[in-house]
């Protein structure tokens, strides 16, 4: 008895969802005065565009990366994101090795972020190239220098 009540119970849980669903879909007919865009009458088919329009959404973009010459190999986890924040590509590299690749990017990217392992650079796109290296620019107070004691015993 217990075993029927919960078939009738599983039927009824499964077929409920599957008439509504069927119940709810009705094909309505396009009303013809939804398609006019103006109160003059015009149609989305009487629209003319310029020809100077750029009908381009995406622009080729080039990155490429100067490899830094080191005599011990090393590799990390490199990261090119727009400026947004959106990764373009995502891959191991070796920092002695030069890198180039073209993106296909959405029009309008004027930075592009370089994240190798810990270390963050950012470049500006110029006639659609990003460059960069793995030089770093420290800063050094040369009046701040700590020495360990020499001799303290």
């Amino acid at each position: 008895m217990k075993n029927s009540k919960t078939t009738g119970l599983s039927f009824l849980v499964l077929i409920i969802p599957v008439i509504t669903l069927f119940s709810s879909c009705v094909k309505d007919q396009i009303d013809e005065s939804t398609q006019q865009l103006t109160p003059s009458g015009e149609t989305i088919d009487d629209l003319v565009v310029s020809a100077f329009f750029d009908w381009e959404t995406t622009e080729e973009l080039t990155v490429s990366i100067e490899g830094l010459p080191v005599d011990v190999g090393v590799s990390k986890k490199l990261t090119l994101l727009t400026s947004e924040g959106t990764e373009i590509y995502g891959g191991t590299h070796a920092m002695h090795e030069d890198f180039e690749m073209t993106f296909d990017l959405v029009s309008g990217v004027d930075e592009i972020v370089m994240k190798y392992g810990e270390a963050v650079k950012t470049a500006e796109v110029n006639n659609h190239i990003a460059s960069f290296n793995f030089e770093v620019e420290r800063e050094v107070d040369p009046l701040n220098f700590d020495f360990p004691e020499l001799g303290a015993e």
